[in-house]
């Protein structure tokens, strides 16, 4: 009795990870690198952790499918600076998809970017003079979109 128990218990987390937007090995691809500056990013007001950093140095990539929702997406970098001596500070921040055996660049946007988003000039002055920063980008996931380049790809 009790497996028929436990089957039920975990029905609905197995329908949970079902129907996403993003086909099966395909994968909306984040990509975050900084150099002198601490990175907080939040993808639709969940924290991803992978992608943050406080060092004022790193590197990350990874797939956000199951972050991401049919229609309007959003991504939000918090960007603060990190003591560090005259270097210039640098954030990359990209979305791409790939598909499943292909190799992502973190430092070089592919082909099928969705974003690709570097501090601007007055976010650069912002960032030095001791502020921080906020950049949003917002993206749109179409589910019909993805099925078509995964079938052409």
């Amino acid at each position: 009795m009790k497996p028929f128990k436990l089957g039920w218990a975990l029905a609905p987390l197995a329908l949970f990870g079902c129907g996403g937007p993003v086909p099966a090995d395909m994968f909306l691809t984040m990509s975050v690198s900084t150099e002198d500056v601490a990175v907080v990013t939040s993808i639709n007001g969940k924290e991803d952790e992978f992608l943050s950093g406080d060092s004022g140095s790193m590197s990350g990539s990874r797939p956000i499918n199951r972050l991401v929702r049919e229609g309007e997406n959003e991504a939000v970098f918090v960007v603060t600076p990190v003591a560090a001596d005259d270097a210039a500070p640098a954030f990359l921040a990209t979305l791409e998809i790939s598909i499943k055996g292909e190799i992502v660049d973190t430092l070089q946007p592919g082909a099928r970017t969705i974003f690709s988003r570097e501090l601007s000039e007055e976010e650069t002055a912002a960032i030095t003079a001791g502020e921080t920063v906020t950049i949003t980008e917002r993206f749109t996931v179409d589910a019909a979109a993805l099925r078509e380049i995964k079938q052409s790809g």
